[in-house]
């Protein structure tokens, strides 16, 4: 159409992986670090560390998210993980104090914490995913099992440190999901617990969020619970979406078939020079 256009960049010789898929492209919003500003944000894309041989975005797609300055782009440690995504634990949501915005993280370690509440409290044998017992092996889940499973989760955890803090509202605050081994053999890891509630919709101040089907406990699912008392306090609205059987059990979530279109910036961002 008018005014619009686009660009592609395919490799020749290197083989494509799940890394080049656009779930691992985030932008942040506007920011300044060390006193240059970014008014176009900063580009994020999911990468493996450098000194392994572990998956990273084709080159010919690294180099040109790399040649937009502008935004220059930060690599973060994502290959953890079975599909490999930065969505899939950070994204960025809008308030309306004088920070602007908060980066939300996963956090397994927040979800065992939460599990290990529950657990304390006599709740240990709350099932997860209730009514969705064929949605894949972990459909009839429960807590004590689960807490095997993130246990074992936060001693690699801790080693790779890949686990985001548990922290105050002030700081955006880690977000209590669970992510299971899938591949032991070949170190790869995957969220099998719940939907990840990170892989949001994002509405301005209405958030449409996988909704979790963690254990109910009082009639209620204590991951929604825990979700809604972070980030209601921010002035959001937490809206649970069902995706298990549509995204999630096919390694995707509601963000994976869903978009939203976007007020353009008010000035001539195409000037804006790095």
């Amino acid at each position: 159409g008018p005014d619009f256009g686009y660009v592609c960049r395919e490799p020749l010789f290197e083989a494509t992986t799940s890394l080049d898929s656009f779930g691992n492209l985030e932008v942040s919003p506007p920011v300044t670090v060390a006193g240059k500003e970014y008014p176009l944000g900063r580009i994020l894309i999911g990468s493996s560390f450098p000194t392994s041989a572990g998956r990273r975005m084709t080159r010919v797609v690294r180099d040109f998210l790399y040649a937009q300055q502008v935004q220059a782009p930060v690599e973060l440690y994502s290959d953890w993980l079975s599909v490999g995504h930065v969505d899939e634990f950070v994204t960025f949501v809008p308030t309306s104090d004088t920070k602007r915005f908060r980066m939300l993280m996963a956090s397994p370690a927040a979800c065992y914490k939460l599990f290990r509440e529950k657990q304390k409290e006599g709740q240990g044998e709350a099932t997860m995913f209730k009514g969705k017992g064929t949605a894949g092996s972990f459909g009839r889940a429960l807590i004590g099992k689960a807490m095997l499973d993130l246990e074992a989760w936060g001693k690699a955890a801790a080693k790779r440190g890949v686990d985001a803090p548990l922290r105050g509202e002030a700081d955006g605050g880690g977000r209590p999901v669970a992510f299971l081994r899938l591949h032991q053999s070949r170190r790869r890891w995957a969220p099998l617990v719940s939907p990840p509630q990170i892989t949001m919709i994002i509405l301005d101040a209405d958030l449409g969020v996988p909704k979790p089907f963690g254990p109910v406990v009082g009639g209620e699912c204590c991951l929604e619970r825990q979700t809604r008392s972070l980030l209601e306090p921010l002035g959001l609205r937490c809206r649970f979406l069902e995706d298990v059987a549509s995204y999630h059990g096919r390694l995707g979530e509601v963000r994976c078939g869903t978009n939203v279109q976007r007020r353009p910036f008010a000035f001539k961002w195409w000037h804006v020079a790095p």
